[in-house]
This record gives C-alpha cells, structure tokens and sequence, in this order.
C-alpha cells in the first residue's frame, strides 16, 4: 500500500491519535484504521495478540491484520484493523479525559492518592461507573488489565483505557485495543534486540495503577474477577502465526516473540483451559 506523506500528516493532526511514545503514525481512510511500525515491530505484537485473543472467551478486542507500507520510495511494516466506530457513536473517551471533565484532575494524580493497588483500581472504576453510567466497568478493566499481563503491554496508561460516547450523550464499553507495545516490541529504545529476554523482564514496567503487572492484576482479579478469563490457545497457535511472518521480520525479533510467549504461557497458566 502506497501512502501520500502529506495527506498522512495531515491527517495524523486533524485526529490526534498518536502513540503515547510519539513514533507510530496512524490514520484513518474508508473505515479502516492503519497503523506503521515506528520503535520497532508494534504490528507484529497486534497481530499476534488479537490473533490468539480469537481462542479465549473474551469477545470484544480489535482485530489487527499485518499490512505493509510505502511512502516516499521506503518500505516499512504496519497494520490495519476495521473502526469500531459507528454512526451513532460521537467520540472515544479516554479515562484520562473522563477524569478531567469531571473532577479537574488527573487521573494519575487521583489514583496516587491512594496507597494501595486495589482502592487505586476501586476508585477508577467506581468514578467512570459514576460518570458514564456503564455498568460492569470493573470486569471490563480485569479482562483489559488480565491481556496485558500475559502479553507485557507496558502501554496501558490512562490516555489508553476510554469508552465510547455515543451522540445521545451516552456511553458504551469499546472493544479492547492497542497492543502494539507488548511483547518487548520497543527495540529502538527500551528493548533493543541485543537485550536478553531475562534483562527485558527486569526492565519493563506496567501502568496505570502499579509498575507491577501481577500486583495490579491480582487486585482488580479479587475485586472484579467473578466471571473466569478462559484461554485456550498453545505454543503451536504462536509458532503458525510467527511462520507467517517468516522473511517479513528478521528472525531474531521472531524468536524473541516465541521465547517470551512460551514464558509467558507457563506463568500464566491458570488462564488456559
């Protein structure tokens, strides 16, 4: 796929939705969302996660397909997913955006005021309930919050966790989405391939509510974990979706994503079926 630089731009500032980390570019024509690799491999990430998220029982999350780019004579790798906007719908609404509309505040400074995990996680979900009227908003976050954990989104801020207003001013849960920076896909910065996975693991932090990813799982799982997360995908659902990838990413990054996800399988293995 071609891209015209200067409708990208363009674009990329009429909408705003930047990466958090300001390096991927994304945009949006005839209702399909792209997205293009910018620290490292985001879309290999995308791709494997919501390809393996089809074998759980959660059943709202975007779907990401890889897509290759050119622009400007240079070939790069991204991906696509379908909006999950529709016509009734006004606006995505960050937590964050929530927070400053109706209480003045950050939410990352509302949260800190509390010491412990659970009233951090307590406290958000008690607030958007208030706010949006959405019901079940803390099983919602536990199944966001249980993804994350296994595949080591370190990206899940505030700006990244929003629901959906619709233009009768209410609101609705969106799908779970955003996983580009899991799975130590940072290369360019935090995670360069020569890092080995055990250092990787001792350098990554989670957000929002603690740079820990078990510490903020386990919380919100007591608070809002009645309706068990099941998963039953293996380490050969991994392998056939990195074979597709074989000659697009180097092997290193390949192998890397296939040592990570059988460590990840392990430790997590309660989740699967």
């Amino acid at each position: 796929m071609k891209v015209n630089t200067e409708w990208l731009c363009q674009t990329e500032k009429r909408t705003g939705m930047t990466s958090s980390k300001g390096n991927q570019n994304k945009w949006c024509m005839d209702g399909i969302w792209y997205k293009a690799d910018g620290l490292g491999y985001e879309s290999l990430s995308e791709v494997v996660v919501s390809r393996l998220l089809r074998k759980t029982n959660i059943s709202r999350f975007v779907s990401y397909e890889y897509e290759p780019f050119e622009q400007d004579g240079n070939f790069f790798h991204g991906c696509k997913s379908e909006n999950f906007m529709t016509p009734e719908d006004d606006k995505l609404v960050s937590v964050e955006r929530l927070f400053q509309t109706f209480e003045g505040e950050s939410a990352a400074k509302a949260v800190f005021g509390y010491s412990e995990t659970e009233d951090r996680i307590q406290y958000v979900v008690e607030q958007i309930e208030q706010f949006t009227s959405i019901d079940w908003f803390g099983n919602y976050l536990y199944k966001i919050l249980t993804v994350d954990a296994l595949f080591l989104n370190e990206d899940r801020h505030f700006h990244n966790l929003a629901v959906i207003r619709k233009k009768d001013g209410t609101y609705r849960e969106c799908p779970i989405f955003d996983q580009g920076a899991a799975l130590f896909s940072d290369i360019k910065g935090d995670y360069p391939l020569s890092l080995d996975t055990e250092n990787c693991y001792r350098r990554i932090e989670a957000k929002p509510f603690s740079t820990d990813f078990d510490q903020q799982l386990d919380a919100c799982e007591s608070l809002y974990g009645d309706v068990r997360i099941k998963m039953w995908f293996t380490m050969k659902d991994v392998e056939r979706i990195l074979m597709e990838f074989q000659g697009i990413y180097e092997e290193q990054v390949l192998g890397r994503v296939k040592d990570v996800m059988r460590l990840q399988l392990r430790k997590y293995s309660y989740l699967f079926v």
